[in-house]
């Protein structure tokens, strides 16, 4: 049990640490970094969920969050580029400072949310910081990438309640299929768009 617990936490610093990195990146030209932000979120969800779901149930979030960020990095990501370590910027350390005031005005309005929503306040926390970091980082991007990046967590954010609110199997995998799609229309926009083109 003890075990459980935590794995819990670390799944839910998982989803944290991703989304952060995510938002600190914002517009960065290599999106390479924020697409394995991505799946480390997904990562933190299967671990964060693992005490609740059955394997396959868990197996199916992983994968989802996995071809997501592959089919947003289909047109945007140059392999042949090495990565290269991102420089101390102010930008990115009011972004830090930014996501730790959310990450306190969550704390400090979930106890009122949690009697709405009858679910662990670990998931809930977890589920209302990747809507709000998802709702910053569209609202505060200029680049599609990061923009549909936005959607996705802010989809996973509700994604993550509602799977514990509604277990049919049936609104689960409707709920994959449109990951999926904002994903592919992800993709769709960007490989039309020439501001997005990754430098080459």
């Amino acid at each position: 049990m003890r075990g459980l617990f935590f794995t819990s936490i670390i799944g839910g610093a998982l989803i944290i640490l991703g989304a952060l990195i995510i938002f600190i990146r914002l517009n960065q030209p290599d999106s390479r970094i924020s697409l394995i932000a991505y799946i480390l979120e997904s990562v933190g969800i299967v671990l964060l969920l693992v005490r609740i779901f059955s394997p396959q149930i868990l197996i199916s979030v992983f994968l989802t969050g996995t071809m997501g960020a592959a089919i947003l990095g289909t047109d945007q990501v140059a392999l042949h580029i090495p990565l290269k370590p991102d420089k101390v910027n102010p930008q990115g350390i009011f972004r830090l400072l930014l996501g730790f005031i959310l990450a306190v005005l969550i704390l400090s309005i979930e106890s009122e949310i949690a009697v709405w929503i009858p679910v662990p306040d670990s998931i809930l926390f977890c589920s209302l910081f990747l809507i709000l970091m998802g709702l910053t980082t569209f609202s505060l991007s200029s680049r599609l990438m990061y923009r549909f990046l936005g959607i996705l967590n802010i989809f996973s954010g509700f994604q993550l309640v509602y799977m514990l609110l509604e277990e049919s199997v049936l609104v689960f995998g409707f709920m994959i299929a449109i990951d999926l799609l904002i994903a592919l229309l992800g993709a769709y926009f960007m490989s039309g768009s020439q501001n997005d083109e990754y430098p080459t």
